[in-house]
């Protein structure tokens, strides 16, 4: 059997075994039956999804730039949702419109305006170049980190205490609503991820290769960009920005089902799905904190995990020629 196949058959009863799992863990509540079917298993759910998204449009990016240290929070799209979700705290935006949270509805509005701002100033410079996309998507972050900043600033201390537990990241949700309005998101960029595999093979080879082989790059690059911004979009508004899953993820399938986007993109997407449940089900277990009933939020703890795999990344790469 070749280890590709042992690959996913390994990952679906893996992805099996935490959906049986991981609900039960955590700390128990006066109503188990109900805090199960409320609470924890609408959270497993939607880790799952935001697992499966973020690794998907990880790998699309990585892609596209043709870098393997790129991820889905390269764009903006995590900034620009932070920014009107703490616009939202500030200004009091709560309850529910239309059976759907104010404040993801708020988030998700930023999502979309920045993905919009970096498409926009891309196509200013013609050719919609790689280069243009990710320097834009780094300057629309970067101003909109500060204008979350002036927005805590203002704040007063109950509402700089929820802005700051959003920016956290959470799988953390009440029903199974959140992970459907999540996945209308979800299941359109993975989509369409999956089905120009082929588009995104030919663009790792190089613009010229895949021109050559008759991929249309200017179009191939746009719908990349916006398959993986809408899934990113669709995760950070009801989680807030977990980080590293589309970085992580990516690297660890190529080493088990190689660079070919036709097996890499499920494999992603399943490693996703395992990933987010699991490491949430860690930082809600109390292990992190013996002896408090506190839960860490998962961002928390994919960034410590994150962190550690990209200074493997580095330590680990070929040592460059001193200039001097």
């Amino acid at each position: 059997m070749s280890r590709v196949r042992v690959t996913f058959i390994g990952l679906a009863l893996l992805l099996a075994a935490t959906l049986a799992v991981t609900p039960l863990i955590g700390w128990p509540g006066v109503d188990s039956h109900r805090v199960l079917w409320t609470l924890r298993v609408p959270r497993v759910l939607m880790a799952v999804a935001a697992g499966a998204g973020l690794a998907v449009a990880g790998t699309t990016l990585q892609s596209l730039f043709r870098n393997p240290l790129a991820d889905p929070y390269v764009l903006g799209v995590s900034s620009g949702a932070s920014l009107a979700a703490a616009w939202a705290v500030l200004h009091g935006v709560s309850g529910l419109w239309w059976g759907l949270s104010k404040l993801s509805l708020v988030a998700l509005g930023g999502a979309v305006a920045c993905v919009l701002i970096v498409y926009g100033v891309a196509r200013l410079k013609q050719g919609f170049s790689t280069g243009t996309l990710l320097l834009a998507g780094v300057t629309v972050s970067f101003i909109s980190s500060a204008l979350i900043v002036l927005t805590m600033f203002r704040a007063g201390q109950h509402d700089i205490q929820a802005i700051i537990k959003w920016l956290m990241g959470s799988c953390e949700v009440a029903g199974i609503d959140p992970v459907l309005d999540a996945a209308v998101f979800l299941f359109p960029g993975v989509g369409a991820a999956i089905y120009m595999h082929r588009e995104l093979d030919l663009l790792m080879m190089g613009e010229l290769v895949a021109a050559a082989r008759g991929v249309s790059v200017r179009r191939a690059r746009r719908r990349a960009y916006f398959a993986a911004s809408i899934m990113t979009a669709g995760v950070v508004a009801q989680c807030g920005p977990i980080g590293f899953v589309g970085l992580v993820i990516p690297h660890v399938m190529r080493f088990f089902v190689g660079p070919s986007h036709r097996l890499l993109l499920p494999a992603a997407m399943l490693a996703g799905a395992i990933f987010l449940p699991v490491c949430d089900a860690i930082a809600r277990s109390g292990i992190l904190i013996p002896g408090s009933s506190r839960q860490i939020p998962v961002g928390v703890l994919t960034n410590l995990v994150g962190g550690g795999f990209f200074l493997y990344l580095l330590l680990g790469r070929r040592e460059e020629r001193p200039i001097l």
